[in-house]
């Protein structure tokens, strides 16, 4: 799997042991991680120029869009950055596991009712495991690639929704199979 990661830089310093760590995790069980929140110190962030936040915003958003999920230390979010790292990872339809500590969860993100949000609270006891299990909750939540055939009547359709509603065909279309889905009494999936 390919994950991304990130946790608020400005507690950094106090929780560089635990970034780390979850990072090793990962990597242990065959992730590729994408991440800085280890490498990259509050205060460097904050001396950056416009043109390397510009880059490292880039980076962010490229990291998003190759990994299959986001994993976010959200117990010290950081005013915008780590909801707006969740905010972009739901966006692209990718699940995100928010972890966070006993007495720090983040109450405000909490609000998202998300089914592709996985809440996970741990300890240093259990972190592994917790991570583990979170991590497979995250991919019987990921989308599969379907493709099929249309005729170029139907892509015409498809075309003009896209443009009209500004959503992506896909996106139009596994609307539609939801609505459907919920009509369906007998469905149990």
């Amino acid at each position: 799997m390919k994950i991304y990661f990130s946790g608020s830089l400005y507690y950094k310093d106090q929780f560089f042991k635990r970034y780390s760590r979850i990072v090793e995790i990962l990597k242990k069980n065959d992730c590729k991680v994408f991440e800085d929140t280890t490498k990259l110190s509050f205060s460097d962030a904050v001396k950056r120029t416009d043109a390397e936040r510009t880059n490292n915003y880039k980076n962010i958003v490229k990291w998003i869009d190759s990994a299959d999920c986001s994993v976010i230390e959200g117990s010290y979010p950081s005013s915008l950055h780590i909801g707006h790292e969740i905010t972009l990872t739901l966006e692209k339809n990718k699940p995100v596991i928010v972890l966070f500590t006993k007495g720090s969860e983040p109450t405000v993100l909490r609000g998202i009712k998300e089914e592709k949000i996985i809440w996970a609270e741990y300890d240093d006891n259990n972190l592994e495991k917790v991570l583990l299990s979170a991590l497979e909750k995250a991919k019987s939540v990921t989308d599969v690639r379907f493709n099929f055939f249309v005729s170029p009547k139907i892509l015409n359709y498809l075309d003009w929704v896209a443009g009209k509603r500004m959503i992506p065909r896909s996106v139009f279309l596994r609307n539609l199979i939801e609505r459907e889905m919920k009509k369906e009494k007998e469905f149990k999936g």
